[in-house]
This record gives structure tokens, sequence and C-alpha cells, in this order.
């Protein structure tokens, strides 16, 4: 079969590019950037495709001449510029899908979401469902997939609940009763596989969903023992504190943490899993079962314990930078900070515009990293104001570098903390 992929550079796409190229299916990829892909990938198609912008059906009629099977499995669960819930999960859909109509496609497969039905009321359900109501009134076969939680190498939300489960401590929203019922990627890309060939299968919704639902204190348990950690302790935080904690991350990190998914999770997320075994003839695998087969690496026990210390890391570098530019400004003597801009060479008439735009900048650039906006340049124009003061000072002041307090020599250690943060982002 010739298949057409959105969404190949996320965790699901990934794991149903390599499962459709295993099975001998020829696909190609529609992503913004294959340069990855292509390494690992080198014997898929890949064309540009970008859902953010990508809104009208002629986009993707170039890109899907021959088709036979087109799967949609872009989506977010974090919104961000232009990268919106509607941009992203309804207008491209559906101008895709369009696109699908007129090229007459076998097949359209779209990833949608469980909870995408009338008691939907997050952003990202109500998109999701915009787009799979619109596939339905088309002229085609389609079949929509509605996964729970997926989990499985490389899933954003189960790292955040194993990073949630190695903390000391694990928070619970009231007394952690929200159900959900987790499945595994292998069983989700191996239905969908019985999909591509079945040619039965056609014009149906189908609860993509695990054995059994479990209480999010449960899931969390079952991570601790995968972890070995010794105790199990938790902390009952109140659901209005929780929505509270979720708006701030939401505002400073792009981690799956938001008001919206912490309202989707006290709903719940469960589903007879009875249809899913009929129909496609195997059970999936348990939670915990899928644990024990797959014992933790060290790298999987440090990166949970390291998870929330980055967020923390990146907001400690940015309140540096913006106190540095406050204190320049407004508190620090001006009288002193002039007689050391007159030592560094800087001439009288110039020393406050030197001063205060500095000030400015500190606190421009403290600001931005604090947000996450353009966290690459940002931190690499810090390292470089760094090394620029550190530079002038060492020629102008020299005296500096034997200083107490380490006014020259802090730079080093903020000049490599400043590096493992750019590490991380790439």
């Amino acid at each position: 079969m010739k298949v057409f992929l959105t969404g190949a550079n996320g965790f699901i796409g990934r794991h149903i590019l390599k499962a459709c190229l295993a099975q001998g299916h020829q696909v190609t990829a529609s992503v913004r950037s294959a340069e990855q892909l292509r390494h690992y990938f080198p014997t898929a198609r890949f064309t540009e495709g970008n859902f953010a912008t990508d809104h009208e059906p002629g986009h993707w009629l170039p890109r899907l001449q021959g088709m036979d099977i087109v799967i949609n499995a872009v989506g977010i669960i974090h919104q961000r510029g232009a990268n919106t819930f509607d941009a992203i999960h309804r207008k491209a859909a559906c101008a895709l899908f369009q696109a699908c109509e007129q090229s007459k496609v076998k097949q359209v497969i779209q990833i949608s979401a469980l909870g995408t039905d009338d008691s939907a009321f997050s952003e990202y359900h109500l998109s999701k469902k915009a787009a799979d109501d619109f596939l339905t009134r088309l002229n085609l076969n389609w079949v929509i997939m509605k996964p729970s939680i997926v989990y499985g190498p490389g899933a954003k939300s189960m790292e955040l609940f194993t990073a949630m489960a190695a903390l000391p401590w694990t928070p619970l929203i009231g007394k952690g009763n929200q159900a959900i019922q987790p499945v595994h990627i292998d069983d989700l890309v191996r239905a969908l596989l019985i999909t591509i060939t079945d040619e039965s299968i056609h014009h149906r919704y189908i609860d993509v969903v695990g054995p059994k639902a479990m209480s999010m204190k449960t899931v969390f348990s079952l991570l601790k023992a995968w972890l070995a950690m010794r105790s199990k302790r938790f902390i009952l935080v109140p659901n209005s504190l929780m929505l509270v904690l979720a708006q701030l991350s939401g505002i400073l990190s792009t981690s799956p943490i938001n008001t919206d998914t912490v309202k989707m999770l006290n709903n719940g997320n469960t589903a007879n899993v009875q249809p899913f075994i009929t129909l496609f003839g195997f059970s999936p695998v348990a939670f915990k079962q899928s644990l024990l087969q797959q014992p933790p690496l060290i790298s999987d026990v440090i990166y949970a314990r390291h998870y929330f210390l980055w967020p923390l890391f990146r907001i400690a570098l940015a309140l540096l930078w913006i106190m540095t530019g406050i204190i320049s400004a407004f508190i620090y003597p001006l009288a002193d900070s002039y007689a050391l801009l007159a030592q560094a060479g800087i001439p009288d008439n110039l020393a406050p515009l030197v001063l205060y735009s500095a000030a400015v900048l500190d606190v421009a650039l403290g600001v931005a990293l604090l947000v996450g906006w353009k966290v690459k340049p940002v931190a690499m124009l810090q390292i470089a104001i760094i090394v620029f003061y550190s530079l002038v000072i060492t020629l102008s002041l020299p005296a500096q570098w034997v200083h107490p307090f380490g006014p020259i020599t802090k730079n080093i250690p903020l000049v490599v903390a400043t590096l493992l943060l750019l590490a991380r982002e790439k």
C-alpha cells in the first residue's frame, strides 16, 4: 500500500512509520523537518507539510497523488504561537480530508482521542471532534481511532507521570481517584496495521484502550515500584490549587501540564475494551505487565529524577538575568556604577546610556528565557554577553578576578549552566 502519513515526527507517528515500513508499505511522511527521520528511516519518502499554515485542500492535493491510504497522526497537547488546537487539529486536518476526497484515496485513518464526543469541553477535544465530524461527512472510507493515554518509549504523558512518581512525595489531585485506561503504543499500532489491510473495517469509531481502568494513584504506585522506590508517599493537592499550578506551568513551560489537561484528567479517560478485542482479535497488554516486561534503564531513572529540575533550572537562570538588570538600574548606587564604567573606559556622557541599555537587555533576555521564547538564540546571546563582559572587565579591571566575592569567576559556571540548558533544548 502507498501510505501518506502526517505527524511522523511525533511519538505515535514515528511508531506508525516504523511499523508500516516493516510491513512493506511505501510510506510518504509529511513533516516540517525530515532531517532526523531521513537518517533513521532511509526507505521512507518525505514531503514538506506544515499543519500550522496548510489550511487549504490545494496545499495537500499535490502531495496525495497516487496514495492509497492517508493516516493523520498529528496532534499537540500544548498551544504555543501559531501552533493552536484550531489550526493544527481542525483547519489543517479538514483541508487534508477534503484533499483526500478529491484525490479519491481508498481510506483515511484519523488518530483522534478518547473523549472526542458529545461530552467534550476542552479546546483540545473540541478541535479534534470538529475534524472527526467533518471527516464523517465526506465521501470517503474512514476510520477514527480514539486512543486513551498512549504509553511506550518516547511517550510525553508517561514521561510526566514517571517523573511525578519519582518525586519523594507524589502529588495527587484530590485523592487520586481519576480513572484512566492507558494503552501501549504497540497495541495501537498493531490495530492500525490490521485496519489498513482489512477492507471490512471502515466507517467506524474505534476506542483504543487498555484492558482495564485504573486510578491515577494506582498508576503512580506501579511506576514507583517500577523505579524501585522504597516508599510510596503521596501528597493530596486540592483541585483548585492544582488548577492554579497547572495554569502557571502552561505559561512558563511546554509541559503537558496545563488547566485543560487537569480538567480532562478529572473527567476520566476510559471506555469498554471488549469491542476492540472483538474487532481485532487480541487483548491489549496490561499496564503492570508491560512495566514488568521492560525494567527501567539507568537513563530512565535519571531522566525521571531530573524532569522537574530542568524547568526550575531555566527559571533560576531567567531570574538571575532579570534581577541583575533591576539591581543595576534601580538598586545599586548610581555613583558606584558610573565609577566602574569610568574605570572600564566609558565616557561620563555615555555612562547613563550604557548602564540602562545593559539593564534593559538583561531584563529582556531574562523574561524571554522565563517564558520559553526562542530559548536557543536567547541562551546563545546570553553566553556571548557574559563572555564579552568578562573580556572587557579582564582588560580594564583585572583585579576583579581575585575579588573575594568572585564577580568574574562566577561567570564560568554560569556559561557552563547555559550550555547545559542549550544541550537540553536540542
